[in-house]
């Protein structure tokens, strides 16, 4: 396995200087957020009232991805490796659940060269170490190329493209993109994990087949409705909406 630590490169043709990094996806950093109170309920909570926030690790993550990639002709790339360094006392805080941290901070760098197009030479990989020299409070984040098993190819626009947007109030607050299969849920490894006692562990799938997208039940306990409709296999098209549980989630074509 080769590593190579990330540089930065000039910018292609029509990319200009001085413009500000893309800010930090808020969708990514609320469901990094989520899940990880789901992941450790209550950890969070009372170890972390103050001083440094697991979100400000995601959005630092975000940054060096987009100030460390390289521009190709037709491809970006991305940094997919990441050593975190924590003062001890953080680190202290942290080492109740450092490997869900690590697990979750690694979706992150996945859903955000997912959604901006860039490629990973391997998969994402997030570790901590600690830094007696650090105050409280402060990180640094080292970024690198490491090449692995698993790639993760530049992402083209796909004819048939489609997202779930999760509704509160009527009011869309995440948005989540589709692939080929897409389980929705409460287990963490679910695409789309709900925190939602209604729901069940492994509630329903969402697939691309044919050229059409379907939704199909995975024997929920409450069942999975379709526009108000029991459903337990059935198309989908643009502006369905998707109860699952109590949750309501819209179904969108790109």
């Amino acid at each position: 396995m080769r590593m190579v630590a990330a540089r930065r490169t000039g910018p292609a043709r029509g990319v200009r200087w001085g413009l500000p990094p893309p800010q930090p996806t808020v969708s990514i950093l609320r469901g990094f957020e989520r899940r990880l109170g789901n992941l450790v309920e209550g950890f969070f909570a009372s170890t972390f009232r103050s001083g440094l926030q697991p979100v400000e690790l995601a959005k630092r993550i975000m940054r060096e991805m987009d100030a460390a990639k390289t521009v190709g002709v037709r491809e970006v790339w991305a940094p997919n490796r990441f050593a975190i360094s924590l003062s001890e006392e953080d680190a202290g805080r942290f080492a109740g659940a450092e490997q869900a941290l690590a697990t979750e901070l690694q979706r992150v760098v996945r859903e955000t060269a997912l959604e901006r197009g860039w490629g990973l030479v391997g998969p994402p990989k997030v570790t901590f170490e600690v830094d007696p020299s650090l105050p409280v409070g402060r990180f640094r984040c080292q970024a690198a190329f490491e090449e692995g098993p698993e790639e993760l190819p530049p992402a083209e626009p796909a004819a048939g493209a489609a997202t779930l947007v999760l509704l509160e109030d009527d009011r869309p607050v995440e948005t989540y993109r589709l692939g080929p299969a897409t389980t929705i849920g409460r287990l963490p490894e679910c695409d789309v994990v709900l925190a939602d006692p209604a729901a069940s562990r492994r509630h329903a799938r969402i697939v691309h087949r044919d050229g059409a997208w379907r939704i199909e039940d995975l024997g929920s306990t409450n069942g999975t409705f379709v526009n108000d409709e029991p459903v337990t296999e059935r198309p989908l098209e643009d502006g369905d909406r998707i109860t699952v549980g109590t949750t309501v989630l819209e179904f969108r074509r790109a």
